[in-house]
């Protein structure tokens, strides 16, 4: 167990619900007698005018990681403790946060106004120093998607800093939204202690079983209306919906899109815009036995075999929208247009693998030079539940072309890693998220070719998967371009290459983000980038 904890800050109200939900009375862990009397001496010194209410919340697995790049609390449950220079909107645009302002600077350094009345959960002031150690950290790692090295981010003053990325990246203010770069206290590490500046603090972290927060009381913006929340991790999604359905929790993430339909009576869907995809990448540059990828008709084959609407409206209930491209079709304006993509035509699927030499077996599976067409689907981001039952289905639809797919799922979010990392798999399953309000923030991340010598983490879906120099070039006039409309065409331009020329991409859905809650939860919105969620301004009653 992992724990941070103030002494002096009072402890969450220790009601009877909230006693059997801790002690286990659907998970089995134990509450020991000093844990509980301090819990009853804290929260009795809880100010009468203090928030109130305790918010019970089923989320998926823990996915936070512990080493170098630790993100408790921040990614990708995101527990509101801790704060970015700017916030994300639901309709995927930046509004200030802990930075009030902010002007480009020629040719690439953007200059930041802090807020100048903002502490840490521990009292510590927030200044330019706290940004200055964020973003060293974030270079410490490879510098992520901003491009940050160690010698990036200046202290002008206390109130204002610079952060001038290593390589071109106009796209920065759009990017820093992100929970992952989220400021914390200087001299602190996620790993081991969570101090932010947000409106919840950490009381408790159990790993893989809880995350408890609690309302901070020197918030210095609209302070929380809950006085506590209690996220428990439930990584079987139909676990999350039965822990609804008996009320052991007043609100769950990810209700499986097949399933909505069994929210009924007392309990209702709070469902986002789309925010997130699910698709499929295939590995174009695999070594044998993976290497069947690399054929561009295959590729094509494979686009035009897969039948999307019936996914979506069949498996999902309508609770899903097709769309030919990886992001939210909003965030583009009208360069998504542009992109294509590929209807089902399982005749065309046929005649390409027929023109590329893959024939029928005996069994009706296709072989080629007595090769036969097998391919591997890896499925487990972000979880491999998250995914059910879309895998089958598009096993199904491959069969009926004379394509044999192998399902692997795998246990978590770091085996699927690993296995990615060593270009173990033909197809790819992923249930993406856009997540700040760069355009081109997944098909740079994902897809731009890596360095040769650079961060062996950040290069692995690149060694995959990356198309080379057109796409790159599109990605580079995104990240430089000033105006939105050019961004959107950039972005728009890459993602042709990734789905309409080189069908590295093959996008099956737009996804929504659905919520399941009781009637006692008041003042929840669902933001379609899930990773984004505020909780400030929700309120239970009784």
């Amino acid at each position: 167990m992992t724990t941070s904890r103030r002494p002096e800050s009072p402890e969450l109200p220790l009601t009877r619900r909230r006693l059997m939900h801790l002690s286990g009375a659907a998970a089995g862990a134990a509450l020991s007698g000093t844990w509980l009397a301090s819990s009853r001496a804290l929260a009795a010194a809880r100010s009468q005018d203090a928030p109130t209410g305790e918010l019970l919340v089923g989320a998926p697995e823990d996915g936070y990681r512990s080493d170098e790049r630790a993100n408790i609390g921040m990614y990708p449950l995101n527990t509101n403790i801790y704060e970015s220079l700017v916030r994300l909107t639901p309709d995927y645009q930046i509004e200030p946060l802990l930075a009030e302002s902010w002007e480009f600077v020629e040719p690439n350094t953007w200059r930041f106004s802090l807020r100048d009345d903002v502490t840490f959960h521990d009292g510590t002031p927030f200044t330019a120093e706290a940004v200055k150690w964020t973003m060293d950290r974030i270079a410490g790692t490879g510098g992520g998607v901003l491009g940050v090295d160690e010698n990036s981010t200046v202290i002008v003053d206390d109130y204002t800093v610079e952060i001038t990325p290593s390589r071109p990246n106009r796209r920065l203010v759009q990017q820093l939204n992100h929970p992952n770069n989220s400021i914390i206290a200087p001299g602190s590490d996620p790993a081991t202690e969570r101090i932010g500046t947000g409106p919840f603090r950490e009381v408790e972290y159990v790993q893989g079983d809880r995350y408890v927060v609690e309302a901070n009381g020197d918030y210095w913006g609209e302070p929380p209306l809950l006085a506590g929340i209690t996220f428990r991790f439930y990584p079987d999604p139909i676990t999350r919906v039965l822990a609804l359905q008996s009320g052991e929790v007043d609100l769950i993430y990810e209700v499986p899109r097949e399933s909505a339909q069994e929210i009924t009576g007392d309990l209702s869907l709070a469902t986002s815009n789309v925010g997130a995809y699910e698709a499929l990448y295939v590995n174009i540059h695999g070594a044998e036995p993976y290497d069947l990828g690399q054929d561009p008709a295959l590729r094509e084959a494979l686009a035009y075999a897969i039948d999307k609407d019936a996914i979506v409206s069949g498996v999902w209930q309508g609770n899903a929208e097709v769309i030919q491209t990886m992001i939210p079709p909003a965030i583009l304006g009208g360069a998504g247009a542009d992109i294509v993509g590929t209807t089902y035509d399982p005749e065309k699927a046929r005649q390409l693998l027929d023109a590329a030499g893959w024939v029928p077996g005996a069994d009706g599976i296709r072989e080629k030079d007595g090769r036969r067409l097998h391919l591997v689907m890896i499925v487990g981001f972000p979880t491999a539940a998250a995914h059910v039952p879309m895998p089958e289905f598009v096993q199904a639809q491959l069969l009926d072309v004379g394509v044999e797919l192998e399902i692997v799922q795998t246990p978590d979010t770091a085996t699927y890693e690993a296995r990615l990392a060593t270009g173990e798999g033909d197809l790819w399953a992923e249930l993406g998220s856009q997540n700040d309000g760069n355009p081109c923030f997944l098909p740079d991340l994902l897809f731009y070719s890596p360095d040769p010598e650079g961060d062996p983490e950040s290069a692995m879906y690149g060694n995959a998967f990356a198309p080379g120099e057109t796409f790159d070039a599109h990605i580079d006039e995104c990240r430089s371009a000033v105006e939105t409309e050019a961004v959107q065409e950039a972005a728009a331009a890459a993602m042709k290459v990734l789905i309409d020329e080189e069908f590295v991409v093959i996008p099956i859905a737009g996804i929504y983000r659905i919520f399941g809650l009781n009637q006692s939860v008041q003042g929840f919105e669902a933001h379609p980038s899930g990773v984004n969620q505020s909780w400030a301004g929700v309120s239970v009653t009784e």
